[in-house]
């Protein structure tokens, strides 16, 4: 009787649909604490909120933080590691470290912001204890949505946004399976079929998405952006875009050099010192092709096998 009553359950729409979301959450926070665990740290991604870093981290960026040592952090004007640690009021600062030094058997560093002038920032040094990583790699654009989240209003939106969500989840009447096998494909204009109109569409997105993180930009207000959450203009860069920041940001860059590796890119810049290392960067053109072409081969041997099928019917 029990287990007649759970497959009835089970069949239910709106019961698959609470496991579905139960689900989705228990993966996000299970991940979360996963990443922490393998990072070492309990900050393992950050969003860049303040300029002090351009243009080697931009507003927006979502930094990925490995937790180490401090005798293995590497501190140099040029070459050293972007430490994240927490200054004397207990808020997160990412910054490059450029002097480290052994005091009585307890590591002081000094840092400083690529974007701040002087030799070093007004929190150093500090000490050891404050140190909550070191900055390995970084996704851009994505930083901003956690940014957004700094607003209260922009909270209150989201929330309505995830209600609205759960409900067209639950109630929109969408067509099942059977129905869809009992009406057949639907055309559009007389001759192509629903399904290829939204292959089209999703290979223009698609397109449309590389072309724009090589070469695109756009800027907009983020309420939630700024060193105080104050809020500030944020421009979001392509990859050659944001090859071109780096060599037109007022820094003393001479050259900005761009190295690929697979699913990532660096930005290095040449200054009269000597070169500047960049971070690993996750590359959104790279991930997209990637999918492209994964799911058109995909769509494409479906339809093969489909014809196949008729061919010998």
């Amino acid at each position: 009787m029990a287990l007649e009553t759970l497959r009835k359950l089970w069949k239910n729409e709106y019961f698959q649909t609470a496991i579905t979301v139960i689900l989705l959450l228990a993966f996000v926070f299970g991940f979360w604490y996963v990443t922490q665990t393998v990072l070492r740290t309990g900050y393992p991604a950050l969003a860049v909120a303040s300029t002090s870093m351009l243009p080697t981290l931009n507003v927006g960026d979502l930094i990925i933080v490995q937790g180490v040592p401090p005798e293995q952090i590497n501190a140099n004007y040029l070459t050293g590691d972007i430490v994240v640690f927490t200054d004397a009021k207990g808020d997160l600062i990412v910054h490059r470290a450029v002097k480290v030094e052994n005091i009585s058997g307890e590591y002081w560093f000094t840092t400083k912001g690529d974007n701040v002038p002087g030799s070093k920032d007004q929190f150093s040094p500090w000490p050891a204890s404050r140190l909550v990583g070191k900055v390995v790699g970084r996704i851009p654009w994505i930083g901003n949505f956690a940014l957004l989240m700094h607003s209260q209003q922009n909270i209150y939106l989201f929330t309505v946004v995830i209600i609205i969500l759960i409900v067209v989840v639950l109630f929109f009447p969408f067509e099942t399976d059977e129905e869809e096998k009992e009406s057949g494909e639907k055309l559009v204009l007389g001759k192509m079929s629903l399904k290829m109109v939204y292959l089209i569409i999703l290979n223009i997105i698609l397109i449309g998405f590389i072309i724009f993180s090589l070469w695109g930009t756009f800027t907009f207000w983020n309420p939630g952006a700024g060193s105080n959450s104050q809020g500030m203009t944020v421009t979001i860069y392509g990859m050659f875009s944001d090859v071109n920041f780096h060599e037109a940001h007022p820094n003393n860059v001479l050259e900005a050099l761009l190295s690929q590796g697979f699913l990532t890119y660096t930005i290095n810049c040449r200054l009269s010192e000597g070169l500047r290392t960049g971070v690993p960067t996750f590359s959104w053109a790279q991930a997209a092709i990637i999918v492209l072409l994964v799911y058109d081969v995909w769509e494409l041997t479906k339809f093969l096998q489909k014809r196949k099928k008729m061919v010998e019917a």
